[in-house]
């Protein structure tokens, strides 16, 4: 069953892993909610005008992907995605669940065998029990994936 997804990641290094994605998503697709290349560029918009065009993206997901980069750390969106997605919202007298996580590892960061976890990685596992995969992986069958993260929320 396809899930309402949104992808979060490092703007200035994933946006083609961001594609890659989506491509991957096939006709379910259609349930990504988040940003995509054809997407209005929101650079110079007030920090809290931002912050509401993703809350309401992710206030309606179920399962938040991170493309985790080498500097994906380095984004104060990211932490704040993640924390918005992984707590309760309530909105209108609706409230959100947490959203199930799917960790994605680009395959650049995990050659070498020098990746150390990072200030992303420790948040995700601080809020949740993220479902870990190589973006090699992800792309092969993304719905398993997210399938996965939406039965560990429910769970």
């Amino acid at each position: 069953m396809a899930r309402k997804t949104f992808i979060s990641y490092k703007y200035s290094e994933s946006q083609s892993t961001r594609d890659r994605i989506i491509r991957a998503l096939g006709n379910d697709a259609s349930y990504y909610i988040g940003e995509t290349s054809e997407s209005p560029d929101m650079s110079d918009l007030k920090t809290q005008t931002i912050r509401g065009k993703l809350s309401d993206m992710l206030f309606s997901s179920s399962v938040l992907i991170i493309v985790i980069s080498p500097n994906v750390d380095k984004s104060n969106w990211i932490k704040w995605e993640i924390n918005y997605a992984t707590s309760r919202q309530t909105r209108s007298g609706r409230q959100s669940q947490p959203n199930g996580i799917v960790e994605v590892f680009e395959d650049r960061i995990l050659s070498g065998g020098h990746y150390t976890p990072n200030t992303v990685t420790k948040l995700l596992e601080e809020k949740s029990e993220p479902v870990k995969v190589t973006l090699t992986n992800f792309l092969q069958n993304p719905n398993r994936y997210i399938e996965q993260a939406y039965e560990k929320m429910e769970n």
